[in-house]
């Protein structure tokens, strides 16, 4: 008699655990990210962790998100949504750090202000874009050996970026004026020197690669877009 009862127990257990796999199955248990702020996609169901390595003022680094930008709605149907994958950006300032620009480091402070607030992807998409018109759509810090370098920015650049955001302008500029976000930008800045070779740098499941060529082109930039983020699906 206790036999069997120990055999039914038995039974009942390796039952239980059958199934506990049977929901985790392909499920990606790695969902750690930096600042929670700078993702996008729900991590409770994501079955992909997707991680861009950037720095605001690296030319090749913008123009991946200048195509995301510009194409916008498709990358959050069908990647975020419908591929369940959770996006994360990790800002660095290590232009700053290289010597290579003094305008990565208010960037990255201000980007850091803006997550602060919860409101880090429309801030960023709208210096992105002010970066382009303003600068990379003519030919200026479009690549990192341009003959014509976009000079350093007033911090006044960076606040017009938050126009038609739902930020605080008060709190952001206080925030960045008084480098609020310096320790986190310093931080993930040291981490990121452990992992990325060379920026943008891309973690996509257990694809990895460095770069972006493009050519400005938003539509031809998004073709090579979702080639990288494709390779990374066949990696899980």
């Amino acid at each position: 008699m206790q036999k069997a009862i120990r055999i039914g127990a038995l039974v009942a257990v390796v039952g239980f655990l059958v199934a506990l796999m049977v929901l985790n199955a392909g499920k990606n248990n790695d969902m750690n990210t930096w600042n929670a702020a700078m993702t996008k996609g729900d991590p409770a169901t994501a079955q992909h962790h997707y991680i861009m390595y950037t720095d605001i003022f690296c030319p090749y680094c913008d123009k991946f998100s200048h195509a995301v930008s510009a194409h916008l709605a498709e990358f959050d149907k069908d990647y975020i949504e419908d591929k369940k994958i959770l996006f994360e950006i990790r800002v660095t300032d290590m232009n700053y750090e290289n010597g290579h620009s003094n305008n990565s480091r208010p960037a990255g402070l201000a980007a850091y202000c803006a997550a602060k607030q919860n409101n880090f992807w429309d801030y960023y998409y709208n210096l992105i874009n002010k970066l382009y018109d303003d600068y990379h759509s003519k030919g200026i810090g479009a690549e990192r050996d341009s003959p014509r370098h976009i000079p350093n920015l007033e911090l006044s650049y960076f606040y017009e970026a938050a126009d038609g955001t739902n930020l605080n302008k008060d709190q952001f500029v206080q925030c960045v004026e008084k480098e609020e976000t310096a320790k986190e930008l310093d931080n993930n800045t040291r981490r990121a020197y452990n992992t990325a070779q060379g920026l943008p740098y891309f973690v996509f499941d257990k694809y990895t690669v460095s770069g972006m060529a493009g050519t400005w082109n938003a539509d031809n930039d998004w073709e090579q877009v979702k080639l990288m983020l494709n390779a990374g699906l066949t990696t899980k």
